[in-house]
Protein backbone atom coordinates (compact mmCIF):
# COMPACT_ATOMS: atom_id res chain seq x y z
CA UNK A 1 0.00 0.00 0.00
CA UNK A 2 2.37 2.19 0.88
CA UNK A 3 4.35 1.94 -2.63
CA UNK A 4 1.44 2.39 -4.65
CA UNK A 5 0.39 6.12 -2.41
CA UNK A 6 3.63 6.91 -2.85
CA UNK A 7 3.93 5.96 -6.55
CA UNK A 8 0.35 8.22 -7.18
CA UNK A 9 2.22 10.75 -5.37
CA UNK A 10 5.21 10.96 -7.42
CA UNK A 11 2.73 10.97 -10.46
CA UNK A 12 0.85 13.49 -9.30
CA UNK A 13 3.98 16.36 -8.18
CA UNK A 14 5.48 15.18 -11.86
CA UNK A 15 2.30 16.40 -14.00
CA UNK A 16 0.61 19.17 -11.56
CA UNK A 17 3.71 20.81 -10.14
CA UNK A 18 6.61 20.38 -12.65
CA UNK A 19 4.88 22.46 -15.11
CA UNK A 20 7.17 23.21 -18.66
CA UNK A 21 6.80 23.97 -22.26
CA UNK A 22 5.10 20.40 -22.42
CA UNK A 23 2.13 21.56 -20.52
CA UNK A 24 1.50 24.76 -22.58
CA UNK A 25 1.88 22.98 -26.13
CA UNK A 26 -0.27 20.34 -25.01
CA UNK A 27 -3.15 23.06 -23.96
CA UNK A 28 -2.19 24.50 -26.83
CA UNK A 29 -2.63 22.17 -29.05
CA UNK A 30 -5.62 20.50 -27.60
CA UNK A 31 -6.93 24.13 -27.99
CA UNK A 32 -6.42 24.59 -31.54
CA UNK A 33 -5.63 21.00 -32.97
CA UNK A 34 -7.85 19.09 -30.96
CA UNK A 35 -7.56 16.51 -27.93
CA UNK A 36 -6.03 13.77 -30.51
CA UNK A 37 -3.51 15.45 -31.38
CA UNK A 38 -2.84 16.20 -27.67
CA UNK A 39 -2.92 12.88 -26.79
CA UNK A 40 -0.77 11.77 -29.05
CA UNK A 41 1.63 14.56 -28.42
CA UNK A 42 1.29 13.43 -24.94
CA UNK A 43 2.02 9.69 -25.54
CA UNK A 44 5.51 10.84 -27.37
CA UNK A 45 6.36 12.72 -24.07
CA UNK A 46 5.79 9.42 -21.53
CA UNK A 47 7.39 7.61 -24.28
CA UNK A 48 10.62 10.00 -23.73
CA UNK A 49 9.94 9.37 -20.09
CA UNK A 50 10.47 5.73 -20.33
CA UNK A 51 13.46 5.70 -21.90
CA UNK A 52 15.13 8.08 -19.60
CA UNK A 53 13.61 6.13 -16.72
CA UNK A 54 15.22 3.33 -18.39
CA UNK A 55 18.65 4.98 -18.89
CA UNK A 56 18.51 5.97 -15.10
CA UNK A 57 18.09 2.67 -14.10
CA UNK A 58 20.64 1.02 -15.52
CA UNK A 59 22.96 3.77 -15.27
CA UNK A 60 22.99 3.68 -11.34
CA UNK A 61 22.21 0.62 -10.71
CA UNK A 62 25.49 -0.14 -10.08
CA UNK A 63 25.81 2.95 -7.33
CA UNK A 64 22.95 1.81 -5.40
CA UNK A 65 24.11 -1.67 -5.19
CA UNK A 66 27.20 -0.53 -4.02
CA UNK A 67 25.11 1.44 -1.76
CA UNK A 68 23.21 -1.33 -0.41
CA UNK A 69 26.34 -3.02 0.05
CA UNK A 70 27.81 -1.08 1.94
CA UNK A 71 24.95 0.01 4.78
CA UNK A 72 28.00 0.95 7.16
CA UNK A 73 29.53 3.79 5.08
CA UNK A 74 26.23 4.68 3.50
CA UNK A 75 22.95 5.13 4.63
CA UNK A 76 19.97 4.87 2.26
CA UNK A 77 17.93 8.07 3.54
CA UNK A 78 21.43 10.24 3.53
CA UNK A 79 22.17 9.65 -0.47
CA UNK A 80 18.30 9.58 -1.08
CA UNK A 81 17.81 12.94 1.15
CA UNK A 82 21.20 14.19 -1.13
CA UNK A 83 19.28 13.61 -4.25
CA UNK A 84 15.62 15.20 -3.29
CA UNK A 85 18.13 18.45 -2.20
CA UNK A 86 20.07 18.42 -5.23
CA UNK A 87 16.46 18.46 -7.34
CA UNK A 88 15.39 21.06 -4.55
CA UNK A 89 17.73 23.43 -5.49
CA UNK A 90 17.15 23.08 -9.62
CA UNK A 91 13.78 23.78 -8.80
CA UNK A 92 14.19 27.05 -7.25
CA UNK A 93 16.77 28.74 -9.25
CA UNK A 94 15.71 27.22 -12.64
CA UNK A 95 13.48 29.84 -14.79
CA UNK A 96 13.09 27.07 -18.08
CA UNK A 97 11.46 28.27 -21.29
CA UNK A 98 7.77 27.49 -21.12
CA UNK A 99 7.02 28.33 -24.52
CA UNK A 100 8.74 27.41 -27.73
CA UNK A 101 9.72 29.65 -30.27
CA UNK A 102 8.13 27.18 -33.41
CA UNK A 103 5.35 25.58 -31.27
CA UNK A 104 3.05 25.38 -34.41
CA UNK A 105 5.96 23.29 -36.09
CA UNK A 106 6.07 20.43 -33.40
CA UNK A 107 2.15 19.64 -34.14
CA UNK A 108 1.63 18.15 -37.38
CA UNK A 109 -1.76 16.59 -39.13
CA UNK A 110 0.43 13.61 -39.00
CA UNK A 111 0.41 11.34 -35.88
CA UNK A 112 3.43 9.66 -35.98
CA UNK A 113 5.44 13.32 -36.72
CA UNK A 114 3.31 14.83 -33.48
CA UNK A 115 4.65 11.51 -31.75
CA UNK A 116 8.22 11.80 -32.49
CA UNK A 117 7.98 15.70 -32.23
CA UNK A 118 7.10 15.05 -28.84
CA UNK A 119 9.43 12.34 -28.00
CA UNK A 120 12.05 14.11 -29.06
CA UNK A 121 11.04 17.24 -27.33
CA UNK A 122 10.65 15.57 -24.08
CA UNK A 123 13.98 13.70 -24.55
CA UNK A 124 16.35 17.13 -24.86
CA UNK A 125 14.76 18.55 -21.80
CA UNK A 126 18.04 18.35 -19.37
CA UNK A 127 15.49 18.97 -16.46
CA UNK A 128 13.40 15.84 -16.88
CA UNK A 129 16.74 13.69 -17.29
CA UNK A 130 17.35 15.49 -14.35
CA UNK A 131 14.33 14.68 -12.32
CA UNK A 132 14.49 10.77 -13.65
CA UNK A 133 17.33 10.07 -12.30
CA UNK A 134 17.00 11.32 -8.54
CA UNK A 135 13.77 9.53 -8.40
CA UNK A 136 14.99 6.21 -9.86
CA UNK A 137 18.49 6.37 -7.73
CA UNK A 138 15.69 7.01 -4.79
CA UNK A 139 13.28 4.43 -5.45
CA UNK A 140 15.56 1.66 -5.98
CA UNK A 141 17.07 2.06 -3.18
CA UNK A 142 13.64 1.80 -1.17
CA UNK A 143 12.60 -0.93 -3.91
CA UNK A 144 15.50 -2.73 -4.86
CA UNK A 145 13.30 -5.84 -6.74
CA UNK A 146 12.78 -5.45 -10.26
CA UNK A 147 9.22 -6.42 -10.08
CA UNK A 148 8.25 -3.61 -7.41
CA UNK A 149 10.44 -0.85 -9.44
CA UNK A 150 8.25 -1.86 -12.58
CA UNK A 151 5.14 -1.40 -10.25
CA UNK A 152 6.51 1.51 -8.79
CA UNK A 153 7.08 3.47 -12.42
CA UNK A 154 3.91 1.72 -13.80
CA UNK A 155 1.57 3.56 -11.45
CA UNK A 156 3.64 6.50 -11.29
CA UNK A 157 3.29 6.82 -15.03
CA UNK A 158 -0.17 5.93 -15.27
CA UNK A 159 -1.45 8.59 -12.90
CA UNK A 160 0.84 10.97 -14.98
CA UNK A 161 -1.14 10.27 -18.20
CA UNK A 162 -4.69 10.46 -15.92
CA UNK A 163 -3.86 13.71 -15.29
CA UNK A 164 -2.45 14.83 -18.69
CA UNK A 165 -5.95 13.89 -20.01
CA UNK A 166 -7.34 16.14 -17.73
CA UNK A 167 -5.74 18.52 -18.96
CA UNK A 168 -6.05 18.18 -22.38
CA UNK A 169 -9.78 18.32 -21.66
CA UNK A 170 -9.73 21.15 -19.14
CA UNK A 171 -7.46 23.33 -21.62
CA UNK A 172 -9.63 26.16 -22.33
CA UNK A 173 -10.14 26.66 -18.36
CA UNK A 174 -6.63 26.10 -17.62
CA UNK A 175 -4.91 28.46 -20.85
CA UNK A 176 -6.94 31.43 -19.30
CA UNK A 177 -5.69 30.74 -14.95
CA UNK A 178 -2.59 29.29 -15.54
CA UNK A 179 0.25 32.67 -16.69
CA UNK A 180 4.04 32.43 -16.77
CA UNK A 181 4.35 33.71 -13.43
CA UNK A 182 2.04 31.71 -11.51
CA UNK A 183 4.40 28.41 -12.85
CA UNK A 184 7.78 30.41 -11.66
CA UNK A 185 5.94 30.58 -7.96
CA UNK A 186 5.03 27.44 -7.97
CA UNK A 187 8.08 25.57 -8.84
CA UNK A 188 10.12 27.83 -6.27
CA UNK A 189 7.10 26.55 -3.52
CA UNK A 190 7.89 22.97 -5.06
CA UNK A 191 11.65 23.54 -4.61
CA UNK A 192 11.69 24.84 -1.01
CA UNK A 193 9.50 21.68 -0.13
CA UNK A 194 11.40 19.52 -2.09
CA UNK A 195 14.59 21.06 -0.22
CA UNK A 196 12.96 20.44 3.32
CA UNK A 197 11.73 17.18 2.38
CA UNK A 198 15.17 16.16 1.28
CA UNK A 199 17.06 17.48 4.35
CA UNK A 200 14.83 15.62 6.75
CA UNK A 201 15.46 12.74 5.02
CA UNK A 202 19.07 13.24 5.11
CA UNK A 203 19.04 13.44 8.55
CA UNK A 204 16.77 10.33 9.12
CA UNK A 205 20.43 8.80 7.97
CA UNK A 206 22.06 10.65 10.53
CA UNK A 207 19.68 8.67 13.43
CA UNK A 208 17.04 11.27 14.05
CA UNK A 209 13.61 11.01 14.37
CA UNK A 210 13.69 7.62 14.99
CA UNK A 211 11.72 8.18 18.17
CA UNK A 212 8.95 8.96 15.99
CA UNK A 213 9.26 6.35 13.41
CA UNK A 214 9.19 3.71 16.44
CA UNK A 215 6.03 5.42 17.12
CA UNK A 216 4.52 4.88 13.86
CA UNK A 217 5.44 1.46 13.45
CA UNK A 218 4.26 0.31 16.82
CA UNK A 219 0.51 2.20 16.09
CA UNK A 220 0.61 0.28 12.86
CA UNK A 221 1.32 -2.88 14.62
CA UNK A 222 -1.21 -2.90 16.70
CA UNK A 223 -3.51 -1.78 14.09
CA UNK A 224 -3.02 -4.51 12.03
CA UNK A 225 -3.58 -7.15 15.10
CA UNK A 226 -6.55 -5.61 15.57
Amino acid sequence: MELVLSAILIGIILSLFLIGPVFFLLVDTSLNKGWRSAVVLDLGVITADVLCIAAAYFGSKDFTDYVATHPKYYQIYIIAGFFVVVYGFFMYFSKPVLHLSDEAGVISRNYLRTFFNGFVMNLLNVGVIVFWFVIVSSIILKYPDPSHFMLYMGIVLGTFFSIDLIKIFLAAKLKSRITDQKVFVIRKIVGICLLIFGIIIGLKGFGFFQGIDKKIENKLNIEQNL
